[in-house]
């Protein structure tokens, strides 16, 4: 007898499991959709096999790793779910890195096959990047472009596959807590550290975003997904691709975000659920294309990695569908709590919903004690949201685990009288910028390098569209004195777009501590003090 997850899907371990699930149940039932590419599950599961044999082919064994560096398109969800039918791990990495930050993940996770846009939508070209790190990578056996047919460097994507086409696939078992994805981010000493993902990471966030579509019948068939986020991003591989497949619906990919073509799309391919970080939904909803969209597919909104201002709230309200956002980290679960079916604009607005029931949540002050409600502190978790460690870190890995094997998470939250959570900031200097994590210390490293910058300070400031964004405070060398706009250009060269500091200022030193670091709280009052004169 078959047991169930919520909402009806079948319990089972790994996505690709489910892909092959639907393949049997019901096979001309569409899955993918990217422009005029329709992929049913049937397809869509030869597909997956046929890149499995190519990667089998070319040499990868389980425990290998593929990296992709790809927008959201068919081939990531083919490239991903063929990774975990032969036991690899799958790698993402941001078409917005620029090429020392590509450098260090490729040379931290080693992959034994690189697979690659050679351009983005915008015009960014990627083959010389691609040269750079195809001359000096250990352990890579091929590099493989997509969707390019004459590549500069490496080989097609058809061909890669036609070269597996004779290959007998060997498909790898797998247990719920055997290794599956990496996702990297940032940490608090500034490189980009990989957070290693279980099968049951990806199963548990599909469990609980089903939690706040508790009673909502009409999300429960023909659900149809639209993906904009990058791949490389958990909410892309979980949130989006992972519980569309897990509950048998379509993706329908989107390589770039556009307010108004995300309408078009919405309307075309009948979406019944969209959504993504709040400063994506309020670019919908400010866009004049808004007035005339057809949203009457519509069943669902929702969103993560920053509270929704209030007035977004109640205009998507409006519309009648069902709202949902939540809380989680890609170290702990895509997804520890969610609001509610019948949650109302100020649970919306203002918290984060209640936590999961299926592992230990704690709020801890700063002795170790479990907060009183209303009391804030930092959250910790345990259970099967939680990751498996850095990737080739144990130090990071150390520093994250508590005793016990809880997680520290370093958010900082209260717990309202009837269980929600209401998050009040980080306890580290971390920030979200329009739904990504920012580690000053990351920006700080790469100002530093600069020849004319002694040393450098990034703080959080609010932003009224960003949630928060960067300012940098350079204390420049003796006799030196870098324009802003030169540093800006500097930072554009070597970060992506969202790490980069709104405002920079440049001085000749920085107020220090007592014992020699830089005192951020006074840079924070300097901008307090600047903001409450104006």
């Amino acid at each position: 007898m078959t047991d169930f997850l919520p909402g009806g899907a079948p319990r089972l371990t790994r996505l690709c499991d489910f892909v092959r699930y639907y393949a049997d149940v019901a096979p001309s039932r569409e899955a993918v959709v990217f422009g005029e590419t329709r992929l049913d599950y049937a397809a869509f599961d030869g597909a997956i096999d046929r890149c499995a044999r190519a990667l089998q082919a070319a040499g990868v064994r389980p425990g290998d790793r593929i990296a992709m560096l790809t927008t959201p398109r068919p081939e990531f969800a083919v490239v991903l779910m063929a990774t975990q039918r032969i036991g690899g791990i799958w790698v993402g990495l941001n078409t917005r890195y620029r090429l020392p930050e590509l450098r260090h993940i490729v040379d931290d996770c080693a992959p034994t096959v690189l697979i690659s846009v050679c351009r983005t939508p915008e015009g960014r070209l990627f083959e010389a990047d691609l040269e750079a790190i195809a001359a000096d990578a250990r352990g890579l056996k091929a590099v493989v472009t997509l969707p390019e047919s004459t590549p500069r460097v490496g080989q097609s994507f058809e061909d890669f596959l036609s070269a597996g086409d004779g290959h007998d696939l060997a498909p790898a078992a797998a247990g719920p807590d055997d290794p599956t994805v990496i996702v990297y981010t940032s940490g608090t000493t500034g490189r980009p550290k990989g957070a290693l993902l279980a099968h049951r990471n990806l199963i548990y966030c599909y469990e609980q975003v089903s939690r706040s579509f508790a009673g909502k019948e009409q999300l429960r068939d023909g659900l149809r997904i639209l993906c904009n986020l990058p791949p490389n991003h958990i909410g892309c591989i979980s949130e989006m691709l992972g519980n569309a497949i897990i509950r048998g619906g379509a993706v329908v990919f989107a390589e770039q975000f556009d307010p108004a073509g995300a309408f078009d799309l919405i309307a075309r391919e009948r979406i019944t659920l969209f959504g993504g970080v709040p400063v994506m939904l309020e670019a919908m909803f400010a866009d004049p294309a808004f007035a005339n969209a057809d949203l009457s597919s519509v069943k669902a909104i929702g969103w993560g990695g920053a509270p929704a201002a209030r007035d977004l709230v109640r205009r998507m309200k409006e519309l009648g569908v069902h709202l949902f956002t939540n809380y989680g980290l890609t170290e702990g679960g895509a997804v520890v709590s969610a609001t509610g079916p019948d949650d109302d604009i100020d649970d919306l607005a203002e918290t984060v919903g209640h936590p999961d029931s299926s592992g230990d949540r704690r709020i801890v002050d700063d002795e170790g004690r479990d907060a009183a409600y209303g009391q804030t502190g930092e959250i910790w978790l345990k259970g099967p949201g939680v990751f498996l460690g850095y990737w080739n870190n144990p130090a990071a890995t150390g520093v994250a685990m508590a005793p016990g094997g809880w997680l520290r998470t370093g958010d900082i939250a209260q717990a309202r009288a009837d269980g929600a959570w209401v998050l009040s900031g980080r306890k580290a200097d971390m920030f979200k910028s329009g739904g990504f994590n920012v580690y000053p210390r990351e920006i700080e490293l790469v100002l530093e390098e600069h020849p004319d910058i002694a040393y450098a300070a990034v703080i959080a400031i609010a932003d009224p569209r960003y949630f928060e964004v960067g300012a940098a405070f350079i204390a420049a060398k003796p006799g030196r004195s870098p324009a802003p706009t030169e540093i800006d250009a500097f930072l554009r060269g070597r970060l992506a777009n969202y790490k980069v500091p709104k405002t920079i200022q440049v001085r000749s030193a920085l107020p220090m501590l007592p014992i020699g670091k830089v005192d951020k709280h006074a840079l924070r009052g300097e901008l307090k003090t600047n903001e409450d004169g104006q």
